[in-house]
């Protein structure tokens, strides 16, 4: 083999390699439609048991999400009236709009808060730009989610995810 040939098959190796390690790297995606409840109770059950929840430990946990919502509607019955109304009572997924108290019976405390728009703009990356102009505060949770608010609710929702996820949705 020719000195030319080895160099241009190292040089093909180190592109296929660099084009194998871009295609692995997260994305940070925007979406109008966030995180389940179920979503996080199942990563939960992963995280300490190492196993996805058995059929009492899901029973049980949608009887405690189901007290929880509907203790929620109760308290907010201005709440049935929105388009967001499904998304909380039936799929318990958080939706642009949902209030932080809607977020917090859904998903939990966050890992972390911050209204600093240096961190926020960090958080936010490319979307940044897009994001700015309405988000006032920005929490983070885990699975990559990125969850801004203004004054009244959620504005943005944005996902960290594997480019072979991405191609899945």
């Amino acid at each position: 083999m020719s000195p030319l040939t080895r160099s241009s098959s190292w040089l093909a190796a180190v592109a296929l390699l660099a084009t194998a390690c871009a295609a692995t790297e997260p994305v940070l995606e925007r979406t109008t439609k966030g995180p389940s409840a179920e979503e996080f109770f199942i990563m939960q059950s992963f995280a300490v048991n190492g196993r996805g929840p058995n059929f009492d430990e899901k029973r049980v946990w949608q009887d405690q999400m189901d007290e929880k919502v509907f203790k929620y509607l109760r308290e907010h019955p201005e709440l049935e009236n929105t388009s967001r109304y499904s998304e909380f009572r039936f799929w318990r997924q958080v939706t642009n709009g949902s209030t932080p108290g809607e977020v917090k019976i859904l998903l939990g405390e966050p890992r972390e808060r911050t209204i600093d728009p240096a961190l926020m703009a960090s958080l936010g990356e490319q979307h940044w730009q897009a994001v700015r102009t309405t988000a006032k505060e920005a929490w983070v949770y885990p699975l990559g989610w990125v969850v801004f608010f203004d004054d009244k609710g959620v504005v943005d929702l944005l996902r960290r995810v594997s480019p072979l996820d991405a191609r899945d949705d």
